[in-house]
């Protein structure tokens, strides 16, 4: 859960010092949107090698895949929405790490490791559909 922590805390904290350059108040809502999103990516990339590799089976039809990704997302972005933004948990996450980030000089490393992270199911997600297409 740690690990987990800092990865929201790195995104959080991102959002946060960008909001001293703009002007703007949904830093927290930013956050949990990319941190939402990225979790998502990785719900349907396990969805994925379980369909291609232990069931040999896809989705009926794009329609349907297409509306599965979508209620995952709004099933992620609503359960963050309440962890972070209803029960504040992204406040404690910033408290608890925001100390330490001021004294690391390899916090821009940590914050592109957080993003890769996010973003890695769907390099893998990209790679699959390349290197096995669907069938016409």
């Amino acid at each position: 859960m740690k690990h987990i922590d800092y990865l929201y805390f790195n995104i959080y904290n991102y959002f946060y010092r960008l909001s001293h350059y703009r002007p703007t108040n949904y830093f927290r809502t930013q956050a949990m949107f990319l941190f939402s999103l990225g979790s998502g990516g990785w719900l349907l990339l396990m969805e994925s090698v379980y369909l291609k590799f232990i069931k040999h089976t896809r989705f009926t039809s794009p329609m349907q895949s297409m509306i599965f990704a979508s209620s995952i997302y709004l099933l992620t972005a609503a359960l963050f929405h309440y962890i972070f933004i209803v029960k504040d948990r992204d406040q404690k996450i910033f408290g608890k790490y925001e100390e330490l980030a001021e004294q690391n000089p390899k916090q821009k490393k940590h914050f592109w490791i957080s993003i890769f992270v996010l973003a890695l199911p769907y390099l893998v997600l990209a790679s699959f559909a390349i290197i096995f297409p669907r069938p016409h």
